[in-house]
């Protein structure tokens, strides 16, 4: 099934004069260049002069991802005026917040005059690649595996785990991936964070959605963990492929319960958390896991736990094809309580105590 692969010799490249000169209405944009600083920054570079005072000079900019509108951002970078200038403007993510690796960036410049003269590069394309590493690729359907560490046989696995985890989400829900994939195997937890601009000290694992992007930290020694954490993670991309929608997302609890419940059969420690919490009388509602889990370790683990006992209850119960009528049901754009009751005919709270009833929780 794997169809090829290819070594990536990944080199910085200065793209210079990429459609120079421009030249409209006594403008000439001389020369640019850009130089991308994973994962922190990209420096984008222009000289241009004019018959008379440049005024304005800046930089439109957009990145090629999932979204219902277009949105194109603006730099305006700073320079004496003048009839010679070269100038800069930089992208700090620090501040914006950063991308996942191989993201797509568009831009061009424009330069305006003291005259009303105005003047613009043509749309270029930037690929924002993690240059610190050396990645080989495999490819097979609609995901793309990249890795660094480790050898073939080990990539093979991981893309085996990812086909099936893609082929047993459809068998339980009928859903399935709609678009291509990006899978990012960095060679540690430690690797995959130095390439995000805030981690969390606990990220192993991370799917950027909107870029149709996963990145997990992966060593050899890790292989069955990471059998897990990319079951999980195919799992969050595939459900948000086919619910994506301008309106209304999916809860948290259906969102990590179809995760957790794909991954397989719980471990202890989110399995000891829901038997304590089902003896106690301590589990948390349905309504309260609609809203993003709690950072606290124990509530987090519970959390998880009832989401992925939720999910198993419905689907025991009521079967895959309601699960995928829920599924399409979001995304319409419909409501939390609308898109249950339209599928199984009750609300939120119904399905807390029918799911509860069915664990023996008190």
């Amino acid at each position: 099934m794997i169809k090829k692969i290819v070594g990536l010799v990944i080199i910085l490249v200065i793209l210079i004069g990429f459609s120079l000169p421009v030249n409209a209405a006594g403008i000439t944009i001389k020369n640019t260049s850009v130089t991308p600083s994973f994962p922190g920054s990209i420096k984008f570079d222009i000289s241009a002069q004019s018959s008379t005072t440049i005024t304005d000079v800046r930089l439109h900019y957009s990145v090629e991802a999932s979204s219902f509108i277009d949105v194109t951002a603006e730099g305006v970078a700073q320079f004496t005026p003048g009839t010679s200038v070269t100038t800069s403007w930089t992208w700090d993510m620090v501040r914006s917040g950063g991308l996942p690796t191989g993201t797509v960036v568009n831009y061009w410049w424009t330069v305006k005059d003291a005259s009303g003269g105005s003047a613009s590069t043509t749309l270029t394309q930037l690929k924002f690649d993690d240059t610190r590493y050396s990645w080989q690729e495999i490819t097979s359907g609609y995901i793309n595996l990249f890795w660094y560490q480790g050898n073939r046989s080990f990539a093979d696995t991981l893309m085996t785990t990812a086909q099936n985890a893609v082929a047993n989400l459809e068998t339980q829900t009928g859903a399935t991936l709609q678009k291509s994939v990006n899978l990012y195997i960095y060679g540690s937890s430690s690797d995959l964070q130095g390439s995000m601009i805030y981690p969390q000290d606990w990220t192993g694992g991370v799917t950027f959605s909107q870029f149709n992007t996963i990145a997990i930290g992966i060593s050899p020694s890790q292989l069955d963990w990471g059998k897990g954490a990319i079951a999980h993670e195919m799992t969050h991309l595939v459900i948000h492929q086919i619910t994506d929608n301008p309106y209304n997302g999916i809860p948290p609890w259906l969102d990590e319960g179809l995760a957790m419940y794909n991954q397989g059969p719980l471990d202890t420690s989110f399995s000891n958390a829901l038997n304590i919490a089902i003896s106690s009388g301590a589990l948390l509602s349905l309504q309260t896991l609609s809203s993003p889990f709690s950072a606290y370790s124990q509530i987090s683990y519970l959390s998880y736990a009832e989401s992925y006992s939720a999910v198993d209850y419905l689907i025991k119960t009521y079967g895959k094809d309601k699960m995928f009528q829920l599924l399409d049901a979001y995304r319409q754009g419909t409501t939390n309580n609308d898109a249950l009751m339209k599928v199984y005919g009750f609300d939120t709270q119904t399905l807390t105590t029918k799911w509860k009833t069915s664990i023996g929780a008190k």
